[in-house]
């Protein structure tokens, strides 16, 4: 990673903290003074779970005012973007998405097949489909499709020799 790329995991409440009234500890978080509705008691509830912020004001802000009002946006506490830099990074990337799509491609089709089998099934013993069999029959249909344009997309990049 080039050092002028920043990159973070997780989103951070400290930016908003910072600029908060009466911050107190809480067993999940903080609680302070909301700045969007005033008042003296802290209404404003903001944890931080699973890399994200989470705020609730029970005055009934809405957590882009509250930020508004401490002069803030969601950019400020959410990590930012990593980018990659080199030709390389952005080739290893393009390839590990590309693998992404494989993977839910193959899934699906593996899936769609076993649609495909049941209804072949009862065509074979002369039963006629049900509207939403027939219906999920051409769902199935537009599903391999869709799997098989992304199996066999032409290829941007070339593995390395």
């Amino acid at each position: 990673m080039s050092p002028h790329t920043a990159h973070t995991q997780q989103a951070t409440p400290e930016p908003l903290l910072q600029r908060l009234q009466s911050v107190q500890k809480s067993r999940d978080g903080w609680r302070a003074r909301c700045p969007a509705c005033g008042g003296q008691s802290r209404k404003l509830s903001i944890a931080q779970v699973d890399g994200r912020v989470l705020m609730h004001c029970f005055g009934g802000c809405h957590a882009s005012e509250v930020l508004t009002s401490a002069g803030l946006t969601w950019a400020d506490l959410m990590p930012p973007r990593y980018w990659p830099q080199s030709p390389e990074e952005r080739r290893a990337a393009r390839h590990a998405i590309r693998e992404v799509g494989w993977t839910a491609a193959l899934s699906t089709l593996a899936f769609e097949a076993t649609v495909v089998l049941m209804a072949a099934r009862q065509l074979a013993n002369w039963q006629r489909l049900s509207y939403a069999d027939d219906t999920r029959l051409s769902t199935a249909v537009e599903r391999i499709d869709g799997a098989a344009s992304v199996l066999t997309e032409p290829r941007f990049w070339r593995p390395a020799a």
